[in-house]
């Protein structure tokens, strides 16, 4: 057994941060931390260890974002990248999948291209018909058919009426990123405390989102009161 495989996350992380430093400063250094931190993030599903791989490697992530030639074009922020891109990086490589990437430069190679593929998919979702949930509760069908335009003011709506910004982030992580509970509590730089904190907050959210008319004629729903078309 590997000195890395016996040693605990906290540790694991503190000596992938050296590590990834000397890579930075073009020095010698040792990939067996970073490796086995990784694997535990995604092959195991640690979100103690998933959120200390995305705090070490969101600052090479922004880089890439912002390196990126058409990233100006996209008005988004480079944190919106480095998060979709590090959270299809855990969706794609999470559990067997991991064993596919035997290197930590293969892991690495795929990050960065999450991070183009991120921008490329947003600037096409500008361009075409988008899908975009407004609620995942069971049994409500609450979607729409966006062109451009319209996801532009759905979003800004749903910013009317959620003015607080960790409720707007969390309708982002949720209608836009299609995470659950589950994989939120496990990233940097999260507020909430439990799982559960987070779906009874979401499930206020929805009841604010679903009782708005106007958001409601945006997405071409019926009334509220309508019971074939939304459940409760």
């Amino acid at each position: 057994m590997s000195l890395a495989a016996q040693t605990s996350v906290n540790e694991l992380a503190r000596r992938c941060s050296e590590e990834t430093e000397k890579f930075y400063q073009q020095l010698s250094s040792d990939a067996q931390f970073c490796m086995e931190l990784l694997r535990r993030a995604l092959a195991e599903e640690l979100s103690e260890a998933l959120t200390h791989v995305f705090a070490i490697y969101q600052r090479q992530v922004l880089r890439w974002v912002h390196s990126h030639s058409r990233f100006p074009e996209t008005s988004e922020s480079a944190d919106y990248f480095a998060h979709t891109a590090l959270s299809n990086f855990f969706f794609a490589l999470r559990g067997e999948r991991f064993k596919h990437f035997p290197s930590l430069q293969h892991l690495l190679a795929y990050l960065k291209t999450c991070v183009h593929t991120a921008i490329a998919q947003h600037l096409r979702d500008q361009r075409n018909a988008r899908t975009v949930p407004l609620s995942q509760a069971q049994g409500a069908g609450l979607e729409a058919q966006l062109d451009d335009a319209n996801a532009a003011e759905i979003w800004a709506q749903i910013c009317r009426l959620l003015p607080d910004p960790q409720d707007q982030q969390l309708a982002r992580l949720v209608f836009l990123l299609d995470l659950k509970p589950r994989h939120i509590i496990g990233l940097p730089n999260q507020p909430w405390q439990s799982e559960r904190e987070i779906s009874l907050r979401l499930y206020q959210i929805r009841q604010i989102l679903r009782r708005d008319r106007r958001l409601r004629s945006l997405c071409n729903l019926g009334d509220a009161s309508d019971e074939t078309t939304l459940q409760p």
